[in-house]
């Protein structure tokens, strides 16, 4: 009587890289299914090979032939697979050509195709997010332009250089000895201008582009170098009830330059005007021009919103605060366990723009709990103890689950150092 020999094995599972070097010596068309590991193989096939392979295969199908892909199907469309799989078991058996003959390690048409399409959605998807980004940013900034600029119609600011309190040997001088100073506060403002805030601020390159945003003014690099000479005094101004009817910043600029508009350079000055009649105590050496700016104040209603925000920050946003209505969105906050880490870190930078905070806290208490880190990577680095629980709640908790064993409670051993004490008298 004959042996039974056992059947073949249909299918053959591969987990490393000598069993899948091993299938690719095989003779024959060889079917890979290729799945991740949260879904499986797809099981639900195996009946349909082993029919395919009875009736049509026979041993020249093993379930890429020759060890190299000649075709590949996304998805798991039976009709299509049994068409794709019967039609490369016939150019097999007759010797024909397939559609393509590749390395199983290289990219098939299909998967080129494809991943054009995703590169091309991918890209797109950027574009447009970048696009629908810039455009909120620059609503948000209109409207609060539009707010400042509303606010501040009464008011206005201006500028001193520093040199303007500087006495003969260019040393710091009381602001009511310098004649600039004292013309502009005892004749110039009162019958127009309160003077509400006076600050001394040091300017640098940096700062000057910030207050120069909506203003197509730029100063010369002499005027530069007197400028960064020490401490500036902004003016913050008010008009007074009757000249609310007036162009602010045009009323002023008529009060100091002669005219209703800001001079482009200093030969647009005459000596008549209060910026051309004014010169410093000490002697300026390499400079060819007779006239030394020592006042500027914004020309445009958006440049002076841009200069109250940069400068009177804390007035602006409390005397107009603006409130940015198109934030008013819903905000859901997400809770996970540390050991989650990986999986939020993926979510995290795939939603970058829409997460607005991120923290890891000791332990689910909102009202107690501290934060340890505003970051994954902060975590990782800098947190010795990756878990905690309240040790309070821990302790109590542990009485009424073992109330017959005594919490040993940690004391400080009389060989630390104690604090000390504080001393009850009043000391005046």
């Amino acid at each position: 009587m004959a042996k039974k020999t056992a059947p073949a094995a249909l299918q053959t599972e591969v987990v490393n890289d000598e069993e899948w070097a091993k299938i690719l010596t095989r003779k024959g068309l060889v079917v890979v299914d290729v799945y991740s590991d949260w879904s499986g193989p797809c099981t639900g096939m195996v009946s349909i090979l082993k029919k395919i392979k009875m009736e049509i295969g026979g041993d020249a199908l093993s379930y890429a032939t020759e060890g190299r892909m000649i075709n590949l199907m996304f998805g798991a469309n039976c009709p299509q697979f049994l068409k794709m799989l019967t039609t490369e078991l016939e150019r097999i058996q007759t010797g024909d050509e397939h559609e393509f003959s590749i390395d199983v390690s290289e990219q098939s048409p299909e998967e080129i195709r494809l991943q054009n399409i995703q590169e091309e959605t991918t890209i797109a998807k950027e574009i447009e997010r970048k696009s629908r980004k810039q455009a909120e940013t620059k609503a948000r900034y209109e409207a609060e332009m539009l707010h400042l600029t509303t606010s501040l119609r009464n008011e206005t600011c201006l500028l001193l250089f520093p040199w303007v309190f500087k006495d003969e040997e260019g040393h710091k001088r009381d602001k009511k000895m310098s004649p600039p100073y004292v013309e502009l506060i005892e004749e110039l403002l009162p019958e127009h201008y309160t003077v509400e805030q006076e600050m001394r601020k040091r300017l640098n390159e940096d700062l000057l582009k910030q207050i120069l945003v909506e203003s197509t003014y730029s100063f010369p690099a002499a005027a530069k170098q007197l400028l960064f000479d020490g401490k500036c005094m902004f003016m913050r101004l008010k008009f007074v009830e009757g000249e609310r009817d007036l162009d602010v910043e045009n009323h002023l600029c008529t009060i100091l330059f002669n005219q209703p508009a800001l001079p482009e350079s200093e030969d647009d000055w005459n000596e008549e005007c209060y910026a051309g009649k004014h010169c410093p105590a000490f002697e300026v050496y390499d400079r060819e021009s007779g006239k030394f700016p020592f006042v500027w104040t914004p020309p445009t209603p958006r440049n002076k919103a841009v200069v109250f925000r940069t400068i009177f920050t804390v007035y602006t946003n409390t005397t107009y605060p603006y409130e940015d209505k198109m934030t008013k969105v819903p905000i859901i906050v997400f809770k996970y366990d540390y050991t989650r880490k990986n999986d939020l870190r993926i979510v995290l930078e795939m939603f970058e723009d829409d997460v607005i905070d991120f923290g890891v806290f000791e332990y689910d208490k909102p009202t107690e709990a501290k934060m340890i880190a505003k970051s994954i990577e902060e975590f990782e680095t800098s947190t010795e103890e990756k878990t905690g629980e309240n040790p309070e709640k821990a302790i109590e908790e542990s009485k009424l689950y073992f109330p017959d064993i005594a919490i040993v409670e940690e004391t400080q051993s009389d060989d630390e150092e104690k604090p000390e004490e504080e001393n009850q008298d009043n000391v005046p």
